[in-house]
């Protein structure tokens, strides 16, 4: 019961209702990790996790976020996928597919940033394994949600 106290509270937190980095980091590895969280929670506690939860997260990972409406994965989601990241291409202004940006840049006091169109702030843009693992991991688990909760 206190993990959904503890989403309920990101509601009011923030109108995305995830957990957002405020840190020198963007974020995205915290929204996917709780992305990943809520979807196996869900599948064993369904009355007690709102699917909503992960619906949200799906929400801004692929263009349902502050700055700009650009999924965060490389060619996957949303009008306008992202498509300059900073990684093994950085020196191209391009993308591999799938890759994961981080997310928003949170500057103090009240400003989010993610630049699409300079890929060397790799706090923003930086591709890694360890945020393209992390994707795999909750695409695979948003997708068994999808798969069986929709009519």
């Amino acid at each position: 019961m206190r993990y959904a106290e503890y989403i309920d509270s990101l509601a009011q937190q923030n109108p995305y209702g995830v957990p957002i980095g405020l840190g020198n980091w963007a974020g995205g590895g915290q929204v996917l990790s709780f992305g990943t969280t809520v979807c196996i929670a869900r599948r064993y506690y369904p009355d007690i996790i709102p699917l909503e939860a992960v619906v949200r997260t799906a929400d801004w990972l692929f263009g349902c976020h502050p700055y700009h409406n650009y999924s965060f994965v490389a060619a996957v989601g949303a009008a306008r996928p992202k498509q300059v990241f900073y990684g093994n291409n950085r020196a191209d202004f391009s993308f591999i597919p799938g890759n994961v940006a981080p997310g928003l840049l949170f500057r103090k006091p009240d400003h989010f940033e993610n630049f699409d169109d300079w890929p060397f702030l790799w706090g923003q843009n930086e591709g890694t394994i360890a945020g393209n693992t992390q994707y795999i991991i909750f695409s695979s688990a948003l997708k068994e949600i999808v798969l069986n909760e929709t009519p």
